[in-house]
Order: C-alpha cells, then structure tokens, then sequence
C-alpha cells in the first residue's frame, strides 16, 4: 500500500474523535476521508472541520469505498460485528478496546482478518506509554533483583450514569479500563498466565455494570500480578509497585521511588538451628548491615518509543512487525471472560 492510508472513523465519542482523530489528522501517513455517527452534529463538526465526507451508518460508509482503513470506536458491544463488517468489505481494521465483550467473538474477529487478508489491529496504546515501558526497563534491570509480585492501583472515586455503566452496551470498568491494565500485566508477567482470581463489584454507579475489580495472575513462572481498576476508591494508593528479591519500587506514574541492593555485596546469610539469643527475630550472631540504595527517578523510560500509529503505518506501509498481535490481544478477553465466569456481570456475545 502507498501513503496517505484512506481512513475512516466510525463513531464520534470521546475515543473516536479525542483520541483517534486528533492522532490521525496531523500526520502525512494518513489521510482522513471519512467518518461515521448516527448523530447529525457530529457529523457536520465532522465536516466543517476535517472537510470529510460523513455516514449515518457503516453500510453506506463500506459501499462507497472510501477507505483502506476503518478506526472502529462505537460502543464495546458493537466492535465485533462492525470490525467484522469492515474486514468482509475490503477494509484494514483498528479496533477500540475491548477488542471484543466474549472470546466468541473475539475468534470470529481474528477469523474474518485471516480469510479477508486484512490486518487487524487492536487499539491496547498503553503499550506505548511512559510507565509501562519504564516498568519494563526497571525489571529488565534486574536493579530489584527477581520481581516476583506487580500491583498496580488504577483508582479514584467518581459516579458515573453514562452508557459504560449499561451491561446492554458492554460497559463496566472491566471492559473499558481494564483491558490497558489486563494487557501490561500479561506483558510484564513474562510467562503464560495460568491462574485467574477476581472480585467484581457495583457499589455506587447508575446501571448494572462492575464499578470496583480486583484481580490476581499467576504467570507460569511462579510472578504475581494485583491489580485493582475502580471508580469507587476515595484515597489513592501507589499507581504501581514492583517488588523484588532484592529491592522494591512504587510510582505515582509520574515519579519512581526505589529502594534496593546490591546481592553481590551483602553479608553471607546461613540458616542457624538453635535457641535464638534474646527469644528475638533476626539474623543471629551478628548485624545484617544491607548496603541499601535509595533513589528517585521519572516514571520515563530510557528509550525512545513512538506510539500505536507509527506502528499501524508501519506493518501497512512498509511490512513491519505488528506489536500488538491479535493472539496477545486474545488473551486479554480471555483473561476477561475468566474473572467475568460465573458473575452477574458475564458477557454475552453479540450480533455478529
């Protein structure tokens, strides 16, 4: 394919238009032709500012053939069944997050990119964030030693009576949040996640979704994952904190606090089977003196980054590795769909 990639926007909210729009319209790699909303306002703002052609629906957008790109940002309940549509007719697809509301129709969507040849990306932009790539520098470093437990607070107290709030539309923190932080644990875990626990509350927004989840992984390797994603917490905690074999890290997501060791040069430590002198707990026989760090940095990685449509223009444009692959995607809702089982909040497949 050549540059500018014809793109067009369906559904004109807070993600179509704030995100995907305003990071489309000052690049030459796309162009945007066309966008796609039920409501007329938006699509004369549509118009008069971005000098498109505008749809009420995505039948009429596919049947003039405006585009090699479709940004799907409608309702979560809708993704399936409209980045299906998009795919079928010819068009490459971006897809907001959640990527689906069931594993069902997650499979049908990666189905549909392999039999319509097309690439299907999954908008998990968190990837490109600060404090998720100075996360994994930092563990990388192996300045904490092994980390063996990662928690993460993505929380604050807000009500909410907008149509995230609805099960009918796939709402819920869980499927609106919780896939950003869902995927840069199953990132940072570094094994294949084996176990899932979760707790899923409503306790103060309109509607019938989860405004409160708790959820623990288990990766393979033995790493543990805490998570917490609510609007129904009044105190804040640490957005993140890392903890290893030889030190730990807490973040605000703006700056780092760090304490650690060096292993190499702390004191020989031996098990001793005995009476304890003094009946007190501790290393006995002598002071354990740890040559402890304690230091301050930015929640920035070292690294320059780049964000999600650099990537899209570049497996589009110039064959690159697509970073955000429709299987790591799947594990997202997978792992979704198993804190969801059994709860009143579990998803049912849409109209695809």
């Amino acid at each position: 394919m050549k540059a500018p990639l014809r793109v067009a926007v369906i559904g004109l909210g807070r993600a179509g238009w704030d995100i995907h729009v305003n990071h489309l319209k000052g690049r030459t790699d796309f162009a945007l032709a066309a966008c796609v909303d039920p409501l007329a306002d938006r699509r004369a703002q549509a118009e008069g500012e971005l000098k498109v052609k505008t749809f009420p629906d995505l039948k009429s957008l596919l049947r003039a053939k405006l585009a090699d790109l479709v940004v799907v940002a409608t309702r979560s309940v809708d993704h399936a069944p409209d980045s299906i549509a998009a795919l079928k007719s010819g068009c490459h697809v971006v897809c907001e997050k959640p990527m689906a509301t069931t594993l069902k129709d997650t499979d049908r969507m990666i189905a549909a990119a392999k039999a319509a040849k097309r690439q299907l990306f999954i908008h998990q932009n968190y990837r490109w964030h600060d404090d998720s790539r100075h996360l994994r520098e930092i563990i990388d470093s192996k300045v904490l030693g092994d980390v063996y437990e990662i928690r993460a607070r993505w929380i604050g107290y807000a009500r909410r009576n907008d149509w995230q709030t609805l099960r009918k539309n796939g709402g819920g923190v869980l499927n609106n949040t919780g896939p950003h932080l869902v995927d840069t644990m199953l990132q940072l875990l570094d094994a294949p996640c084996v176990n899932v626990w979760s707790d899923l509350k409503h306790l103060k927004d309109a509607g019938d979704c989860e405004d409160h989840v708790k959820l623990i992984l288990r990766g393979k390797n033995g790493r543990v994952c805490d998570l917490e994603v609510s609007t129904a917490v009044a105190l804040p905690s640490p957005k993140w904190t890392l903890l290893g074999t030889a030190g730990a890290m807490t973040s605000d997501g703006t700056t780092s606090k760090l304490r650690y060791f060096d292993p190499a040069r702390a004191p020989a430590l031996k098990a001793v089977d005995g009476a304890v002198p003094g009946r007190k707990y501790g290393v006995v026989g002598t002071k354990d003196e740890l040559p402890w760090v304690e230091e301050t940095r930015p929640t920035k990685p070292t690294a320059p980054g780049g964000n999600f449509y650099d990537n899209v223009a570049g497996v589009l444009l110039r064959g690159e590795k697509m970073i955000v692959t429709p299987p790591q995607a799947r594990e997202i809702m997978r792992v979704i769909g198993v804190a969801k089982k059994g709860t009143p909040f579990e998803d049912k497949p849409g109209k695809t």
